[in-house]
C-alpha cells in the first residue's frame, strides 16, 4: 500500500511538472491606430482577422499566440476612402519583447488636380541664337495652398499653344478644391473653367485654362 501511495504521488508530481514545462505564456497581438476615420479596415495576422470600427485608437487580434510564435500583422482591407499601413512593429516573435505593440497609420486617399491649357504661346522675342521667352501663368489651389506654374514651354502642340498641367499637391477625398489664376502675363487675358469642386474618390482633371492676347 505504501509503495502504491508513493507511486501515485510521484505520478501526480511528474504530471504537474510536465504540464508546467509544456505550458507557454500567451501574448496578445495588439497595437495602436492613428487616423482611422472610416469603417472597413480589416487587419490580419495569418488566418486571424479583425474588423476594426471607425475611430478606433487601438486593436487586439482575436487569438493570442504562444511564446516564440512568429507574427506578421498586415492590412487585409483598407477602410473606405483611406489607405492604412503598419508602420512599426508589424512582425517578430512573441515574447522576444515585453509586448506586441504594432502601429497602424491611416490616411485619407488623395487625388490629383490637373487640366489642360490652350492659347499659351511664348513671347515673340526669339532670335537666330536664342529661344523665345516662355509665357507663364501661375495657378493656385486655395484649399491646399499649392501652386503650379503653367508655361508655354511645356506645350505639347506648339501651333495651338496647348498642353497639360498638374498640381504637385494632391487633395484628399471629400475636400473641396478651388483653383484660381494667381498671375498671368500682362499682354494676355487668361480664364479658367472647372476650377472648383469636391474630390470624390477620383482625380479632378477637367480644368481648362484658356489664354488670348489682349
Amino acid at each position: 500500500m505504501k509503495f502504491s501511495t508513493l507511486s501515485a504521488v510521484a505520478a501526480l508530481m511528474l504530471a504537474a511538472a510536465l504540464s508546467a514545462c509544456g505550458g507557454k505564456a500567451q501574448f496578445a497581438v495588439q497595437g495602436t491606430i492613428t487616423g482611422l476615420g472610416n469603417p472597413g479596415l480589416v487587419l490580419a495576422n495569418g488566418s486571424d482577422t479583425l474588423n476594426v470600427p471607425a475611430g478606433a485608437l487601438s486593436f487586439t487580434m482575436p487569438r493570442q499566440i504562444p511564446y516564440g510564435t512568429e507574427y506578421n500583422i498586415t492590412v487585409q482591407h483598407d477602410p473606405d476612402h483611406q489607405t492604412c499601413q503598419v508602420v512599426a512593429g508589424a512582425s517578430g516573435s512573441a515574447g522576444h519583447t515585453v509586448s506586441i505593440a504594432a502601429q497602424v497609420l491611416c490616411q485619407q486617399k488623395a487625388y490629383n488636380v490637373s487640366g489642360q491649357f490652350i492659347g499659351l504661346f511664348p513671347n515673340n522675342d526669339a532670335t537666330a541664337t536664342t529661344a523665345a521667352t516662355p509665357r507663364i501663368v501661375v495657378l493656385t489651389n486655395g484649399s491646399t495652398g499649392g501652386t503650379v506654374s503653367v508655361s508655354s514651354a511645356s506645350a505639347l502642340d506648339a501651333a495651338l499653344g496647348k498642353g497639360n498641367f498638374q498640381f504637385d499637391t494632391k487633395v484628399p477625398h471629400g475636400i473641396a478644391y478651388g483653383v484660381t489664376i494667381l498671375s498671368q502675363p500682362a499682354d494676355l487675358n487668361c480664364s479658367l473653367t472647372g476650377g472648383t469642386g469636391v474630390i470624390n474618390d477620383a482625380d479632378a482633371s477637367n480644368l481648362l485654362l484658356t489664354c488670348k492676347p489682349k
